[in-house]
C-alpha cells in the first residue's frame, strides 16, 4: 500500500458543517493522509451549530500548496458555496487543485443545486455523499482510497457505504 504525498484541505468557513468537517479531518488523518483544515475567513469560525474550529492555515496559506492537493473537501451547503464562488481567493485555489487533479469531495444537495458554479465543482471530479449516509464508513473508504487508488478516475460510486453486512 502506497501512502500519497499529496494534501487533503478540508476547507472551512462561517456556518459550514463542523460535524462532518471533524470527521473528514480526523479519519483522513488516521489513514495516514496529510489533511489540512483551511479557513477561509482566516480566524476560528463557529460551524452550523456553534462549534468553533481552529485550523491548521488560511486560504492564502493553503494556496502555494494547492498543486499537491489530492482532494479538497467542502463540507457547506449551496447557499453556503453561492456566497463564496466569487470570492476570486478560493476561484484560484480550485484552479490549482483542479490543474493538479485533485477530487473534490461534497455533499451530493450541494451539486443538486444548480446555481454553484461548474468552474468549482467540475463533474468529473466530483465524489458526492448524501446526508443520510453513513458517513464515517464513507470517509474511511475515502481515506483507503485516496491511500491506494491513483487520482485520475475516482468517482461517487468507488465511495458508496455498503449497506450490507
Amino acid at each position: 500500500m502506497t501512502k500519497t504525498q499529496g494534501y487533503v484541505f478540508v476547507l472551512w468557513a462561517n456556518r459550514f458543517d463542523e460535524t462532518t468537517a471533524a470527521i473528514f479531518v480526523t479519519e483522513l488523518r488516521k489513514a495516514g493522509l496529510r489533511v489540512k483544515l483551511v479557513s477561509l475567513a482566516g480566524q476560528p469560525t463557529p460551524g452550523a451549530y456553534g462549534l468553533s474550529l481552529v485550523p491548521d492555515m488560511t486560504l492564502e496559506e493553503a494556496l502555494p500548496l494547492a498543486n499537491q492537493a489530492v482532494a479538497v473537501i467542502l463540507p457547506c451547503n449551496a447557499q453556503q458555496m453561492k456566497r463564496m464562488q466569487s470570492d476570486p481567493r478560493l476561484v484560484g485555489f480550485m484552479q490549482v487543485t483542479h490543474e493538479a487533479n485533485a477530487q473534490i469531495v461534497v455533499n451530493q444537495a450541494l451539486v443538486d443545486n444548480s446555481g454553484v458554479a461548474p468552474h468549482l465543482l467540475p463533474p468529473n471530479r466530483l465524489i458526492m455523499y448524501q446526508a443520510g449516509d453513513d458517513i464515517l464508513l464513507f470517509v474511511q473508504r475515502l481515506g483507503i482510497s485516496l491511500n491506494t487508488l491513483p487520482k485520475v478516475g475516482l468517482g461517487s460510486a468507488d465511495f458508496q457505504p455498503s449497506t450490507t453486512s
